[in-house]
């Protein structure tokens, strides 16, 4: 018998769908106090729902992923939603394309 979600559901779903609402993971961590106001790097960033999350509360956020598909979703949304505090790009942590002492806080949610 095949449990995966989206088999029952009978199509794909996205895995952020399962996991808690950022506003719930970021209360976890402490409040939106750890992000307000700073540089935010969201590692492994996937389709940007924590970056996206804490973008009302910091000065600016950076997703960075190494799915092309799930950057390019992760910026329609932003663009959806009017955000211009954020935006995404391809890469992997083991490599960053940014520069040492960039951001304030990184945060990181059920990333490999």
């Amino acid at each position: 018998m095949n449990t995966n979600v989206a088999h029952i559901l009978g199509g794909q779903i996205p895995s952020s769908a399962l996991r808690p609402a950022a506003a719930d993971e970021i209360a976890q961590w402490g409040g939106p106090k750890i992000v307000r106001g700073k540089r935010v790097l969201d590692l492994g960033c996937g389709d940007g729902r924590l970056a996206l999350g804490v973008a009302s509360h910091a000065r600016e956020v950076v997703g960075l992923d190494p799915d092309a598909g799930l950057i390019r979703n992760a910026t329609a949304k932003a663009s959806r939603q009017g955000l211009r505090n954020v935006r995404f790009a391809v890469g992997a942590g083991q490599e960053l394309p940014l520069d040492d002492g960039a951001f304030d806080v990184v945060i990181l949610s059920w990333t490999l």
